[in-house]
């Protein structure tokens, strides 16, 4: 059908590769899409809304403005880091992924084709979260919430949706069966996520902890997407961009030497 030049012969099958897993999760939106936002709407009327009353962050912005910018950034990198582990090890589980061998994708089109079809799905939830937000801050608030910086936004939500999926990926091909994804999720994801300043400002932590949370990568992403939206954060913007690109190179060079030295070659 299509009439592919020498030079253009990566770029079907990674479009292909792409495609169907995109096609992959689209298919149960239902628990891939829509039940996250649930949770998020949850997550705004209990802290944003309920707690909101009561706790006060700073005398420049309420609680429910400084939640809805952690909210956002938790929808992302918890829905690509979803998809990207999923999407490996559905392959490893139902044999499928020993037609990706026998096309021409070498480890870098398998990656990027992977890490893209997270950072769409972390995309598409976190704009559904923050349309839910700026929803509850015209009933509460009285207006919509701003985007300062848009530059920013768009710039940590692509290199925290790419590193999200990367670390997915990698853990996909880790990953010997579902629980293993489930542990890493639950035990490492998770707690980094909710310990990143999704709720809470660095400053309310003790002296020791606010050490220990420099430590956490993640910190770096929300108080990036924080910045987009409020002008502050306690990290300055510049070092959480240089951390953030410092994580992505690191999540890729690991995924890479998995997928063409690790266990990735031997789960064909």
């Amino acid at each position: 059908m299509f009439r592919i030049k020498e030079k253009n012969l990566l770029i079907t099958p990674f479009l292909f590769f792409f495609f169907r897993d995109v096609n992959r999760f689209y298919k149960v939106k239902i628990q891939t899409i829509l039940s996250p936002l649930v949770t998020q709407f949850l997550y705004l009327v209990i802290f944003g809304v309920g707690l909101g009353r009561v706790v006060k962050i700073s005398d420049q912005f309420s609680y429910l403005q400084f939640v809805i910018p952690g909210l956002v950034a938790l929808s992302l990198l918890n829905q690509s880091f979803q998809n990207g582990s999923s999407s490996i090890f559905s392959m490893k589980i139902t044999g499928e992924i020993i037609d990706v061998k026998t096309t021409p994708l070498g480890p870098n089109q398998i990656i990027l084709a992977v890490a893209c079809s997270g950072l769409l799905r972390g995309f598409i939830v976190s704009f559904l979260t923050l349309i839910i937000g700026e929803i509850f801050h015209f009933i509460f608030e009285g207006s919509f919430l701003p985007i300062h910086h848009f530059f920013w936004l768009i710039a940590f939500l692509f290199l925290g949706g790419l590193v999200f999926s990367i670390v997915g990926f990698s853990v996909g091909v880790w990953s010997k069966s579902f629980d293993h994804i489930g542990a890493i999720s639950a035990f490492i994801i998770l707690p980094l996520i909710y310990l990143g300043g999704v709720w809470f400002d660095l400053d309310t932590l003790s002296s020791f902890w606010q050490s220990v949370s420099v430590f956490n990568p993640i910190l770096y992403f929300i108080n990036g997407i924080r910045y987009s939206f409020l002008s502050s954060s306690d990290i300055p913007v510049l070092k959480s961009f240089v951390m953030v690109s410092f994580s992505l190179v690191i999540s890729y060079c690991i995924a890479y030497f998995m997928t063409f030295k690790g266990s990735f070659q031997r789960s064909f």
